[in-house]
């Protein structure tokens, strides 16, 4: 069933009803906590239920009511980079280990803005072919295989306090991929990490993710 248009942008969410809203919630709530991209399965379940695509700027908004849910769990986290950076500036201490990583997550989310930006009318406009369900689903396939090379093949021998710059930079370009519905945002950010060759546990993810993810939030995931 196709989108509906309003000024060129996709809405097609207007049409769906409380019920049906409620149920894409939850779906997106339990994917946005994997890495898995919840976009593609919102977009999967709506088909195969027969309902009318939701468009581009329910899945900004539910990405926005996700990204504040993991932001609070991990809120002592987030709390502490920012106040230990802020403080490393006040004492002109560029080099401190908490000031690095928050300068590298900044400057991390530096291309997937730039794409984004370029991007912005294929990706907003009413059916726009990246929202495709093949494309969707060999987004899907394509993600699988790197996350399954990269945990087979990873180093694990760095850890994600010792990124560096190009650490930084890399993880971005990855996390480019996410404006495909199809490629996880998480998932994009683990590919690339274990790549690279750190160890990253769940929690640790989470929490740097939930940091890099703010800025990013607006892209489909």
């Amino acid at each position: 069933m196709a989108g509906q248009c309003t000024a060129s942008i996709d809405t097609g969410f207007v049409t769906l009803g409380y019920a049906k809203v409620a149920i894409l919630g939850v779906v997106q709530g339990i994917t946005e906590l994997l890495p898995i991209s919840s976009t593609a399965h919102m977009r999967v379940v709506r088909a195969v239920l027969g309902w009318r695509d939701p468009g581009s700027a329910f899945s900004a908004a539910m990405q926005l009511a996700a990204l504040a849910a993991v932001i609070s769990y991990f809120w002592q986290d987030v709390r502490r980079l920012a106040v230990r950076s802020v403080s490393a500036i006040s004492r002109l201490e560029f080099a401190d280990p908490d000031l690095r990583l928050a300068t590298w997550i900044v400057l991390a989310t530096i291309p997937i803005a730039l794409a984004g930006a370029l991007l912005s009318s294929s990706l907003n406009t009413c059916n726009s072919p990246l929202r495709a369900l093949p494309v969707i689903g060999w987004a899907c396939i394509l993600m699988a295989v790197l996350m399954a090379l990269t945990e087979i093949l990873a180093r694990h021998r760095r850890s994600v306090e010792n990124a560096s710059l190009v650490d930084a930079l890399l993880v971005g370009l990855a996390q480019v991929g996410a404006l495909i519905p199809g490629v996880s945002r998480s998932g994009s950010t683990l590919t690339a990490a274990l790549a690279l060759g750190f160890t990253v546990s769940v929690k640790k993810l989470r929490a740097f993710h939930s940091c890099w993810a703010s800025p990013l939030s607006l892209s489909p995931d």
